[in-house]
């Protein structure tokens, strides 16, 4: 079996402090693998240490003498006065090299006789070869697919890399490594700063990528897609498990349990066998304890399960009172420096809802949040928060923090708890020890988040407003506090490219767009499985029963019109099509079900706003059946055409 990457016991100190040891890792050719761990675990360390950036203590690393390596670092070093075009294109610069050989010994050639010209026709041949049968003619269309897929437009590409944003610049580091299609690439958190359509495009990317890959992300739906192999590195030690992030997952947790059943049985035996021994050390029996000593002394010790040191966010306060209407949207808009980000919002939330707002990068998000909290003003339209609700605001800027204080006086002052008090609650989030009179300007990006997650639940609000949560979080922290949310009472508005947390979290979803807000029940999967399927629908309203019945009829010799026979990719694009009206179909079923069944409820006819709901009723049970006797004559017609082929 041929292996891209072979490590064999590396192992890595700073000043005298273990990072990893005895590191095993072997990774085969086109083989896609996550690295996961804690923040601090040494996966960046280690990267560093695989591309050559940092020394390491002892072991080996070996990659095959003709293979090469993209890394993408979370930090990256451009050239800022270069173009976006010339920093991506340069990673070809080998090929330009060997352009300009190639046209000098055409030069050349025209102006040599003799065994001069048989010379230089040989080592033209052998360039030329070398050149097409490389990346050379397709180093453009790479260019531009790659990005154009990370959310670049083709009117930036002449832009300065020192005037795009920090999240910008980390998309021009991604796309330098991916045009080349190196046979390996090291990855560090490749999804940091992509918006949802950049994410699911670098996915499918990666998918089909034809080298081997090693991956940092806390992104579950990103390693769940692309990994098949998870490597876990814990106290120090990596571990290899086969599957991905949710496999690896399954077989860790069961890994514990296997664990603590064997610890605590082991212990009982112990317990018996000392218990012996001290009764019967002397006596008629002491021979039977040195017996039983020797057990002892020779057992191999099975290591308590290590409990996870993460953060505590405790339970959420379960008395969380509000009316029936928490939020209402009326008609709002806002502009920035004379760009209008959005238009005559309108938007209802009602209690205990928990909605994901979704929308690309820069489309007003995080803006849209400020004016909900009264951060920002609408600059036209209003917003309104029931007479009960208590927001609680989690900014992914962090801008409500104080950096001149300490992180005990934020918590003390904030909250007017006492020292000792806000002390313990911070032990609850990792700040420990002098950790608490650090200044809070001094925190790193995830310190920060922890900090506003602990205000966040020392706020007590009924309605929570989160901008980015996940973001510097590990993924251990991320499922604390997704178990904490899954608790919460109250109601929830995020904003997350954490499709694995939305997923879990939210059962409706609503996409942000220039003029409009969009409602979509359900979580992320069945967001985008309605938006695929919304597509495909779309595509087939253009591609009518005449438009399709004139493409293929054709002349016969004898002057009669004829079917021309499908070709396969038109079979595989019908057949395509009738699976999407099929599961469109069985969802329309379903709801008119659902809704027909409200209808016949007497209790939909009682109470104060009976006519509204029923009319309200009705109208969706209308527009379902109109929809669902479309969707069978489609499907008949698409059928019918796949029969008379």
């Amino acid at each position: 079996m041929a292996y891209i990457l072979e490590v064999d016991q590396l192992t890595k100190y700073y000043d005298k402090v273990e990072i990893f040891s005895d590191v095993h890792l072997l990774l085969k050719e086109k083989e896609k693998a996550g690295l996961v761990g804690a923040n601090g675990a040494g996966k960046t360390t280690l990267f560093n240490c695989l591309s050559g950036r940092d020394p390491y203590y002892e072991g080996s690393i070996r990659l095959p003498a003709h293979a090469s390596f993209g890394f993408l670092e979370q930090n990256q070093e451009l050239r800022e006065e270069k173009t976006l075009y010339a920093a991506v294109s340069e990673v070809f610069s080998d090929v330009y090299a060997q352009q300009k050989r190639i046209e000098d010994l055409e030069n050349a050639i025209a102006q040599a006789q003799g065994k001069e010209l048989d010379s230089l026709l040989i080592r033209y041949g052998r360039e030329r070869d070398q050149y097409e049968s490389g990346v050379a003619f397709s180093s453009e269309a790479q260019i531009r697919r790659v990005l154009s897929g990370l959310g670049f437009r083709e009117d930036q590409y002449q832009r300065k890399v020192g005037s795009f944003s920090g999240g910008e610049k980390t998309r021009i580091g991604l796309a330098r490594i991916l045009v080349r299609e190196y046979p390996l690439l090291l990855l560090d958190e490749p999804t940091n700063h992509l918006d949802l359509d950049a994410m699911e495009w670098l996915e499918a990317y990666l998918i089909d990528y034809p080298g081997a890959m090693l991956i940092i992300s806390h992104d579950r739906y990103f390693l769940d897609k692309v990994t098949e192999t998870t490597f876990d590195l814990e106290d120090c030690r990596l571990k290899r498990y086969g599957g991905n992030y949710s496999i690896y997952a399954g077989l860790k947790e069961e890994e514990r349990k296997s664990q603590a059943r064997a610890y605590e049985k082991q212990q009982k035996e112990i317990a018996s066998l000392e218990a012996y021994v001290s009764r019967y050390r002397a006596g008629i029996k002491s021979r039977q304890a040195r017996g039983r000593q020797i057990r002892l002394d020779r057992m191999e010790r099975i290591d308590r399960p290590k409990a996870a040191r993460g953060m505590h966010m405790g339970q959420s306060d379960q008395n969380l009172h509000a009316g029936e209407k928490v939020l209402n949207i009326d008609g709002i808009s806002f502009s920035y420096n004379h760009e209008q980000l959005f238009d005559s919002l309108f938007g209802e939330i009602r209690n205990r809802q928990r909605i994901a707002l979704l929308g690309p990068n820069g489309c007003g998000k995080t803006t849209l949040l400020k004016i909900i909290v009264g951060l920002l003003k609408p600059q036209k339209g209003s917003i309104f928060l029931g007479p009960s609700v208590r927001a609680a605001y989690f900014d992914q800027e962090h801008q409500l923090l104080d950096g001149n204080r300490s992180l005990v006086d934020e918590i003390h002052y904030s909250f007017d708890l006492s020292i000792e008090e806000s002390k313990s609650k911070l032990a609850r989030f990792l700040f420990f020890a002098e950790d608490v009179n650090r200044p809070i300007h001094s925190l790193s990006g995830g310190e920060r988040g922890r900090l506003s997650l602990l205000k966040l639940t020392l706020d007590k609000g009924n309605f929570l407003i989160l901008d980015e949560p996940t973001n510097h979080l590990d993924i251990q922290s991320r499922e604390i506090m997704e178990a904490y949310l899954h608790d919460f009472q109250g109601t929830i508005l995020l904003v997350s490219h954490d499709r694995y947390f939305i997923d879990s979290l939210v059962e409706a979803v609503w996409e942000l767009t220039p003029d409009r807000l969009v409602s979509y029940t359900g979580n992320y999967t069945d967001y985008r499985e309605r938006k695929e399927r919304q597509k495909m629908l779309d595509r087939l309203s253009t591609d009518k029963p005449a438009q399709r019945a004139n493409e293929r009829s054709t002349m016969n010799a004898n002057g009669e019109t004829v079917a021309k026979p499908l070709d396969r990719y038109a079979k595989a694009r019908m057949r395509q099509q009738l699976q999407v009206l099929e599961t469109e179909i069985t969802s329309l079923e379903e709801d008119e079900l659902i809704v027909a069944q409200i209808l016949s409820d007497p209790g939909t006819y009682a109470g104060e706003k009976a006519n509204t709901v029923v009319k309200d009723t009705q109208e969706k049970l209308y527009a379902i059946r109109e929809r669902l006797e479309e969707a069978y004559r489609e499907w008949e017609e698409i059928g019918l055409g796949l029969e008379m082929d």
